[in-house]
């Protein structure tokens, strides 16, 4: 097991909680649930709120912001953008609205108000795809976990306008190289809120396998996965791809044993 960890850690990717030994971590955890012209969502700040908790438990350094308007959150992805560049791992979290609008995925400040898709396109939405592109790119590990959205706030009058169209729920992203995410729930999905003052299933789930000490990501999202599907009765089953992640990631590795 000690020749093992030697040698993930000379390939750079073994990330490791230790302060002494840490490779260089990032993440950013965003909240949105206070909306003024959608449903709101209590519980995604709080859910926000426990992700930001455990990663700042294992040593990763965490930019977080919650309840964040369309301004609020371009300051915070300025932010992550320029501590991820040559990171060992970044993850992005978000929870609260999204939606999907010809094919591409879009992330709700509180502040949107979208009446029409051309609303979203002109900015009062965050173009998910490109967020990743911008600030995650240049990271050799790449984690994403999206807790969303509820329903789609767009009138449905304005739903369909051409040849594009406004679905509740998430498209599956195309993946860059490098890169894990894991969606609430299918694509063209839609995740509840869960019951008042509770973290969300699936952030809930994420929170018990994602740092199991000694246990692989894509291991820990089976667990994820399985988790969620049974808290509520098989009505929301998580969603997950990868892209040739390089080699086995773990948040953190089993402790070597201690020498004879």
């Amino acid at each position: 097991m000690r020749a093992l960890i030697i040698a993930l850690s000379a390939l750079g990717i073994l990330l490791t909680a230790n302060p002494a030994k840490a490779d260089r971590r990032v993440a950013l955890v965003v909240g949105n649930g206070a909306y003024r012209n959608a449903p709101k969502l209590p519980n995604a700040p709080l859910s926000a709120k426990a992700m930001a908790a455990l990663l700042r438990n294992i040593g990763i350094d965490v930019v977080d912001g919650y309840d964040l308007t369309r301004d609020a959150m371009t300051a915070r992805l300025l932010d992550f953008g320029k501590k991820a560049e040559g990171a060992d791992l970044a993850l992005f979290y978000y929870a609260g609205q999204g939606i999907e609008v010809g094919g591409s995925e879009y992330l709700l400040p509180i502040d949107a108000d979208i009446k029409s898709e051309m609303d979203v396109k002109l900015g009062s939405a965050v173009n998910f795809d490109l967020t990743i592109d911008q600030t995650m790119s240049d990271a050799k590990v790449k984690l994403v976990f999206l807790d969303a959205s509820r329903n789609n706030p767009i009138p449905a009058s304005s739903k369909t306008t051409g040849r594009v169209s406004v679905q509740s729920g998430l498209a599956e992203m195309k993946l860059p190289e490098g890169l894990l995410i894991g969606y609430a729930t299918a694509p063209g999905e839609v995740a509840p809120d869960g019951k008042a003052g509770s973290i969300r299933p699936f952030t809930r789930a994420l929170i018990a396998h994602i740092a199991a000490p000694g246990v692989e990501i894509e291991r820990a999202m089976t667990e994820v996965r399985a988790q969620v599907n049974e808290e509520t009765n098989k009505k929301q089953l998580p969603w997950g791809s990868t892209n040739n992640l390089p080699g086995e990631i773990y948040l953190v590795p089993s402790a070597p044993a201690p020498a004879k």
